[in-house]
Parts: structure tokens; sequence; C-alpha cells
């Protein structure tokens, strides 16, 4: 697995993020901050980390979180912990980019995705509990919603 590296960044069709600072606990990556910048009408896949939680801060914009098979609205300057093994996905329903600072702490590595829905068809795990299935069906009726916006 690779671990991140600050600096690192990459445009994705949802928008794009970079590595603002990273902490190694001898090779390996336990903290991990970074600016994600979601388009409007965008949204990131159902998913959930085994081995990390996160913090999400909007600095600017509106962001709409699936967290555990429930919707939640941020504006700026709010923000939300996810916890270890939690379903979760951000989607911008607003008509300007929504700009968030995510600290990952634990152990960082893109490698720690389990993916069980996206909208860009990549490859995804079967839903394996009733949490699971509640928060991708919210993720498809979140879609369907953004591709008014898009």
């Amino acid at each position: 697995m690779t671990p991140y590296k600050t600096g690192d960044s990459d445009i994705r069709n949802w928008g794009s993020y970079i590595v603002t600072n990273t902490e190694y606990d001898q090779e390996n990556c336990i903290r991990c901050e970074k600016d994600i910048t979601i388009k409007s009408g965008f949204m990131l896949s159902i998913q959930a980390h085994d081995h990390r939680e996160e913090r999400w801060m909007v600095k600017s914009g509106v962001l709409t979180v699936v967290l555990d098979g429930k919707i939640i609205e941020l504006k700026e300057g709010e923000e939300i912990h996810i916890p270890k093994g939690a379903v979760h996905a951000m989607a911008n329903h607003s008509a300007s980019p929504c700009l968030v600072h995510e600290i990952q702490t634990g152990l960082c590595k893109e490698e720690d995705n389990h993916r069980y829905w996206d909208a860009n068809n990549r490859p995804v795990e079967d839903a394996s509990n009733e949490n699971i299935v509640k928060s991708v069906i919210l993720g498809k009726e979140i879609a369907e919603k953004l591709k008014k916006i898009a």
C-alpha cells in the first residue's frame, strides 16, 4: 500500500484534492490532511475504512454528508467526525464548489477504502449489512438529484 505524501494531488471527475500535511510513525502514514474540492452537482463514493477515522471541516460551500444511513447538511465552518468503519460519502448540491478540509488519523492509505457504491462505476464490494444497504440507497437518491444540478 502506498502512503500519502505532502503535496500529493489528484484531479477526479468530482473535483480534486491536495495533501497539505502528513505525519509518519516509522514507515506508516498515521495522519493525513487534505483539502478536497467537490464540484457542484457531484458526489464521492459510498465507502468505509478499517484503519482510519476522519474529520471533515467545511471551509466554503455546503456539504451533504451520508453517514451510517443518515443525511447531514454542513455549512461553512461546521465539521463532522467520521468514525473508523462508518459508511460515508460527500456530495455537493450547491451551485458553487465546496471546499472541505479532511483530517485522517490511523493508517492513511488510499487502499483502505471499502467502496460500496460509486457514481463512476468503479468496482464495489457487496453491501453486507443493513447500515451499508441504507447508505447505498441514500447515495443513489442523492446521485439522482445531483444529475439535475451537474
